[in-house]
């Protein structure tokens, strides 16, 4: 296993926090920390995966034999600094050819976020709406309000979070879980 700053491994255990706050709210995924992944042929560890693990939605299964994740996950979050931009781009393009529905990219130190959203086989990156809040469409409630995560504000990420789970999009997916 790679070496991390202090910087990457705060970054990593902050943004896991707030996904598993969502996670914590909608039964039926998996939220992993560095969990091997194999697309097609190859594995690869992204930093944080989260999977839906039931219903229509489900992309990818976990081989608890093997220990992985086999497919693409829907949500992939990797947190990288200045020597890491390489893997980055060629990780970004791995994903996207295999169907992995949101790449969210944080620098170390929040100074670049970029959330891509799968769009005809390719990444598009996402613009935060008015108030500056980016709402997933591979984790329906998933709501992040970006200048607060800029900032981490990870209370008013979290109140996001809290908001974006009482709305009928998370609803909805909650029901694609519960009635597989």
């Amino acid at each position: 296993m790679e070496d991390w700053s202090i910087g990457k491994s705060a970054a990593i255990t902050d943004l896991g926090m707030c996904i598993n706050h969502y996670r914590l709210h909608t039964v039926g995924l998996f939220a992993c920390i560095r969990a091997r992944v194999k697309i097609g042929d190859q594995f690869l560890t992204p930093d944080m995966i989260v999977v839906i693990n039931v219903g229509k939605h489900k992309q990818c299964s976990p081989n608890f034999n093997e220990n992985y994740f086999d497919g693409p996950p829907n949500f992939i979050l990797d947190v990288y600094d200045q020597s890491d931009i390489k893997s980055i781009k060629e990780r970004k393009a791995t994903y996207a050819s295999s169907g992995v529905l949101e790449y969210l990219v944080v620098r170390e130190d929040f100074s670049r976020i970029e959330w891509n959203r799968l769009q005809n086989g390719k990444y598009k990156a996402l613009k935060p709406d008015k108030d500056g809040i980016t709402r997933s469409k591979a984790l329906l409630g998933l709501w992040i309000p970006i200048p607060a995560l800029q900032k981490r504000d990870f209370w008013a990420v979290m109140a996001s979070i809290d908001q974006g789970i009482t709305r009928r999009e998370h609803h909805e997916l909650m029901d694609t879980i519960w009635n597989k």
